[in-house]
């Protein structure tokens, strides 16, 4: 097909050798809070806040009240879970947006762990029944989780930075 004369063709958005593999064999899972929970780190850019990371909860454990300071998506890879109270299951192949403000806690349901890839931008603030801040969780201190997790087990860092 001939090009009119004046008409670029389209820049691509980002070049292919800008995108980012990441071998998620490569990274291990450490706990995030209580040994019920642990996190893979797939990626984190602590100079914006975002971060890519697998989620894995047994079967029975689940995440506390926590508030969202930016967006988070969420797809479910296996198992289920929820909300409390929420009248859905999230499984295999479900995707959650949880805007920022949004405040819940989060369940699993069966004796299946569930397992989720989650992208997040911002802080989350993890509450106690009261609404009182018990603690924050963002791309620094996730990231340093993983470092000091690694440097505790002899574990190679694979670097996960932007």
């Amino acid at each position: 097909m001939a090009r009119r004369a004046g008409k670029a063709a389209p820049a691509a958005a980002t070049a292919p050798e800008a995108a980012r593999y990441v071998p998620t064999n490569d990274l291990p899972w450490f706990p995030f809070l209580s040994e019920s929970v642990h996190v893979k780190l797939c990626r984190v850019n602590r100079a914006t806040g975002e971060m890519a990371l697998l989620i894995r909860v047994q079967p029975g454990g689940g995440l506390d009240t926590h508030y969202f300071h930016g967006v988070a998506a969420t797809y479910c890879v296996s198992g289920s879970w929820r909300y409390r109270g929420a009248p859905w299951i999230a499984g295999p192949g479900d995707v959650t947006i949880q805007p920022a403000g949004s405040l819940q806690a989060i369940e699993t349901i069966g004796e299946r762990p569930a397992e989720a890839f989650v992208h997040l931008i911002g802080a989350i603030e993890f509450r106690d029944e009261a609404g009182k801040t018990l603690c924050i969780e963002n791309a620094e201190t996730l990231h340093g989780r993983y470092l000091a997790h690694c440097a505790l087990h002899g574990l190679p860092v694979v670097d996960v930075t932007t």
